[in-house]
């Protein structure tokens, strides 16, 4: 049946079906063939580039967490050389005394910190009345120990009215301990 109707075309006819069938097979080669692996090389490069970006991504938090796991190690290695009957009351007690600040506390109280699974922060606020700028700054720098892992985490100085020589400071001293083995963390 085809072969006949082929038969009765003229020679500009069957090159127009010849041209005809090209057209249809490139058309269905495109559809089927090129398309498809175009969107699978874009698709491809757009995964690519969103791994690249994750994987960035997770270089720098491998880089963040050896730093964090550094700080830990340094501070449990502090903690771990610190004497055991340490207390942060103590500490600022003695430190208040080389200042010579010991009689202008006005309160010292213990407050909850943050606890991880191995470390706890005790903080203590401290309240000092009727002191110089060089007797703040004496004690400020008698209790900041890095090496004790003790640091002022905050600090309000306001100038007396009644006394403009003298400073009242609020602290917030933050230290860290051990968290006793079988209580976990937060």
């Amino acid at each position: 049946m085809i072969r006949e109707y082929w038969t009765k075309l003229d020679t500009r006819q069957r090159y127009l079906m010849i041209a005809c069938a090209v057209v249809v097979i490139f058309t269905l080669l495109l559809k089927f063939a090129v398309f498809p692996l175009w969107d699978s090389r874009a698709k491809m490069k757009k995964s690519i580039t969103s791994n690249s970006k994750k994987l960035d991504e997770l270089v720098k938090i491998d880089a963040e967490l050896a730093v964090q796991n550094a700080k830990m190690s340094r501070i449990k290695n502090t903690l771990g050389s610190r004497r055991s009957n340490f207390t942060l009351f103590s500490y600022l007690e003695k430190k208040a005394n080389l200042a010579n600040v010991r009689g202008s506390i006005t309160h010292m109280n213990s407050m909850q910190g943050v606890k991880s699974t191995s470390v706890e922060e005790t903080l203590t606020d401290l309240k000092l009345e009727k002191i110089t700028i060089k007797q703040l700054a004496d004690f400020i720098y008698q209790i900041e120990s890095p090496d004790e892992l003790i640091r002022i985490k905050r600090l309000t100085v306001e100038k007396m009215k009644e006394s403009p020589d003298y400073v009242s400071a609020q602290f917030i001293i933050a230290s860290y301990a051990p968290v006793p083995q079988g209580s976990g963390g937060q």
